[in-house]
């Protein structure tokens, strides 16, 4: 089980922790069909139905093996028919049948101010909506009342890539990344001074997940290497070396959890039962 810093409490405790939700939350969700929401891989072996050559399709097909996934959409992006492309988006994001999961109720009632998730679905906002005493709001990238809201007590969901509600402000591909920071520069320099700010625990993102690594990109997370944000990881998923560059060049140090994706949930139960000890300690003060 994860040995959670006593630090890492504190701020959860606190709510001065900002929860950075990736693909992996959205997986752990169930539809009306039995089916998880598809992972990168999936996603783009799917999508390559829409690419019409066959030679392109060997391209792509090639890209997808050696992971190299942004490229692989920005290419399928670029042969599919717009309209069969903007559907398919549709079809894999906005299926209101899939549930929140026990791992959305966990972080849901570790109850942080700030989350942040470059997920397009609407699964864990669904929760915070329908059950939250305190009241959600959330707001994409490109929502001109950000900056008034990270100011005021509002529990806030930010959608970093955009949400499949607007799909043409969906940040997918690469391209779609760099035209966002250029068009919408007060967000990435409020996501810098969030993160400079606040303690970041990544769940359930691979920090080779492309999403994930083009906010990094941009971000290049500083601050002082004692107080690092976190990656609850897979144990023996990445190497001695990955884990050390992760916190070099990002400040991110890896929690591991194991030995399946199943044990997550367990952990952060545990650090859900650390934290409200710390809150009723400090109520008791």
């Amino acid at each position: 089980m994860i040995n959670w810093p006593q630090t890492l409490v504190n701020e959860v405790a606190r709510r001065r922790c900002i929860f950075f939700l990736g693909a992996g939350t959205s997986a752990s969700s169930v539809n009306t069909k039995g089916e998880h929401p598809k992972q990168w891989d999936e996603f783009l072996t799917a999508a390559l139905t829409l690419v019409q050559r066959d030679s392109s399709k060997e391209i792509i097909e090639r890209l997808i093996s050696e992971r190299r996934f942004l490229l692989a959409l920005q290419a399928i992006s670029q042969e599919a028919d717009e309209g069969d492309y903007q559907t398919f988006l549709t079809e894999n994001f906005n299926d209101p049948t899939y549930e929140p999961s026990d791992l959305h109720r966990v972080i849901f009632n570790l109850d942080s101010r700030l989350v942040i998730t470059t997920n397009f679905d609407k699964i864990y906002e669904k929760l915070c909506l329908h059950v939250s005493t305190e009241g959600f709001k959330v707001l994409p990238y490109y929502s001109q009342s950000l900056g008034d809201e990270l100011r005021s007590d509002t529990r806030l969901i930010i959608k970093a890539h955009g949400t499949i509600d607007e799909v043409s402000k969906m940040v997918f591909t690469k391209s779609q990344y760099h035209r966002a920071t250029a068009e919408y520069a007060q967000f990435y320099a409020m996501l810098r001074a969030l993160l400079f700010t606040h303690t970041c625990v990544f769940i359930g993102c691979s920090m080779d997940d492309p999403d994930v690594l083009l906010l990094l990109e941009d971000v290049r997370i500083t601050a002082s290497a004692i107080r690092p944000h976190y990656a609850l990881t897979l144990n023996g998923r990445n190497s001695a070396y990955a884990k050390r560059d992760w916190l070099d060049s990002y400040n991110v140090k890896a929690l591991e959890y194991g030995p399946t994706h199943e044990a997550l949930l367990e952990d952060l139960s545990a650090l859900l039962a650390l934290v409200e000890n710390a809150r009723a300690a400090r109520q008791e003060a």
